[in-house]
């Protein structure tokens, strides 16, 4: 299983060019791909912004891109929670903080462009971009 950031599941929706071919096929191929609520959060804020375009309501199209796809979410939990607040980090994102202590915690790598959280040495990564 793979989970994906927030911008992977955008980019998957909207833009596959923006991932790496490699990382494209991984997702593609991959057994089970998994997505945190807290992405569903950030996508429906980027449309609200403007900063991800949508003919429809934020919670429309957070519903039929989970509808298109076959992934798991994984739930936020009190340990994950408290992993996010006691793991090392270089920034104070607090999304970004759930997002990989959630992959930590599943033991499952993460795919993402951010370069604040490829850079984390006990974080397992694949590079998206």
């Amino acid at each position: 299983m793979i989970l994906i950031d927030t911008h992977v599941w955008i980019w998957l929706h909207s833009n596959p060019d923006n991932l790496l071919p490699s990382s494209l096929e991984l997702v593609q191929n991959a057994g089970r791909i998994a997505i945190s609520p807290v992405s569903l959060y950030e996508t429906m804020v980027a449309v609200e912004k403007g900063r991800l375009e949508s003919q429809f309501k934020p919670e429309t199209l957070v519903r039929r891109w989970l509808a298109a796809m076959d992934i798991t979410r994984i739930p936020v939990s009190d340990e994950i929670v408290i992993q996010s607040r006691t793991l090392y980090f270089d920034h104070a994102d607090p999304f970004d903080r759930i997002i990989a202590s959630t992959a930590f915690h599943e033991n499952i790598p993460l795919m993402t462009a951010d370069r604040n959280l490829l850079k984390l040495e006990w974080l397992k990564t694949i590079q998206a971009r």
